[in-house]
């Protein structure tokens, strides 16, 4: 392989291509990782520098015989001149200065930056090896010290300084790169996140879920803009404010934004499960008793069978009639907030993202009439009965509205199943098994306490 080849050049390349190529060539051929391969290099180097500069001299030397008479007049007034001082071009560092670079970085002038980097690639200073590491690491400490600096122009540095991840040609130990790394995707995000806000300003209809989280809205605007959201926005909305918290706290800060503190409230509930399974269970109870009197008076027991199939379908109607009020208190957020904040404690209320008056409140009285009027005769327990059911749907109705946060019943239950994972638990997360258990339950314990002398 001629040194030609070895340089990666053409016969005729000049003397600036050699010195850029035998610069390229030094990141992939350092000493102190093969010194055979670097002297390789530098015998190439070497070698196609002295052809270069003897061919450039043979150019010189026609050139000179065409110019020599047109000197020869003007020798006599040049005799007297005062001496030049020839000093090397590789011994003064080029300009500007890495100083200067730093000025411009901090003042946002990426462009003049990247010429300035170009300028000293090609220069003579860096080609000893020791000068051209000292310029990378002098590089890195700049970007480090700069607060502001685009991604797209970290990209050119690297293509500028020959670096590459993918290649392993990185300049500095991986923690300190995965630090430039994080650097470009929080300048990414920060991009994004203020176009979202800014188009949120200009039309409501976009940027919504960046809104939501980081503007400073009322509780009865957000409860609004909430209550409009798709699947799509509440997943784009969790997914920036886990990157907030997460991986990028400061970003807040660099927006000028105080970002909301009780993000997690504002989820949809994952399943109102809890809530159907303490209504069946509470109205069944409170029927109970009234079910045993008629059916001893009447010696019929099959209507005791009817409870676990009773109570649901009730529960079914009550939900779809809970849907229809549903369509009527969402308009009405702006109403609602005002007096949940006037009449709920803040721990209930939590900013409009728990529990309201006219979405959840009144609605809960319903269940409760009912326990009053299935209590019968029985004075104590239509008082006990419709308030435990009243409070026990709002308790469970105020745990599912905690979308992101977990209750003690949940990571209780999570931590069952994961120390009996083995265990087939997945034939008992049908709704439809437990209430055929439960009613199976319930009707052998009636026929116990309906037997003579029990």
């Amino acid at each position: 392989m001629s040194h030609w080849q070895l340089l990666e050049l053409r016969p005729d390349a000049d003397e600036r291509s050699i010195k850029r190529a035998y610069a390229r060539l030094l990141k992939s051929h350092r000493p102190d990782d093969d010194p055979q391969a670097f002297q390789r290099l530098r015998e190439a180097y070497e070698a196609s520098l002295d052809e270069a500069r003897w061919r450039a001299q043979l150019d010189d030397e026609d050139t000179e015989q065409l110019i020599e008479p047109a000197l020869a007049a003007s020798e006599p007034a040049l005799e007297h001149a005062a001496p030049q001082v020839d000093i090397p071009i590789a011994a003064i560092p080029p300009e500007p200065s890495l100083e200067q670079m730093q000025a411009w970085l901090a003042e946002g002038k990426e462009r003049q930056v990247m010429d300035a980097l170009r300028h000293w690639l090609a220069s003579d200073w860096l080609l000893p090896f020791e000068r051209r590491d000292q310029f990378e690491q002098s590089v890195l400490d700049l970007l480090e010290s700069a607060e502001h600096w685009s991604a797209a122009f970290f990209e050119g540095v690297c293509q500028t300084m020959g670096w590459d991840e993918a290649k392993g040609n990185l300049p500095c130990e991986y923690w300190r790169w995965d630090r430039f790394i994080r650097h470009c995707e929080l300048h990414a995000m920060e991009e994004g996140v203020r176009n979202d806000l800014a188009r949120n300003d200009d039309d409501k209809a976009l940027g919504q879920p960046a809104a939501l989280l980081l503007k400073p809205l009322s509780d009865g605007r957000r409860r609004a803009l909430a209550d409009g959201f798709t699947g799509h926005d509440w997943q784009r909305f969790t997914q920036l404010a886990e990157t907030i918290e997460y991986q990028h706290p400061e970003l807040p800060e660099r927006l000028g934004v105080t970002p909301l503190d009780n993000w997690r409230d504002w989820l949809p509930a994952a399943t109102y499960r809890p809530v159907f399974v303490f209504l069946w269970l509470a109205l069944s109870l409170v029927i109970l008793p009234s079910l045993i009197g008629y059916s001893k008076a009447k010696g019929d027991l099959a209507a005791m069978l009817v409870i676990p199939l009773f109570v649901p379908g009730v529960l079914f109607l009550g939900l779809r009639a809970y849907r229809l009020w549903s369509m009527l208190a969402v308009p009405m957020a702006s109403l609602d907030v005002v007096l949940s904040r006037w009449l709920l404690p803040r721990r209930v209320y939590r900013q409009g993202a728990g529990l309201l008056l006219l979405r959840h409140i009144l609605p809960s009285l319903a269940p409760a009439a009912l326990a009053y009027a299935w209590a019968g005769d029985v004075l104590w327990l239509r008082w006990v009965g419709s308030t435990v059911v009243f409070l026990g749907t709002l308790y469970f109705t105020n745990g599912v509205l905690r979308g992101g946060k977990l209750s003690i019943w949940d990571r209780a239950a999570r931590a069952v199943k994961a120390r009996f994972a083995r265990l087939p638990w997945h034939l008992l997360r049908r709704q439809g098994v437990l209430i055929c258990l439960a009613a199976i339950a319930m009707g052998f314990w009636v026929y116990l306490r309906s037997r003579p002398g029990l």
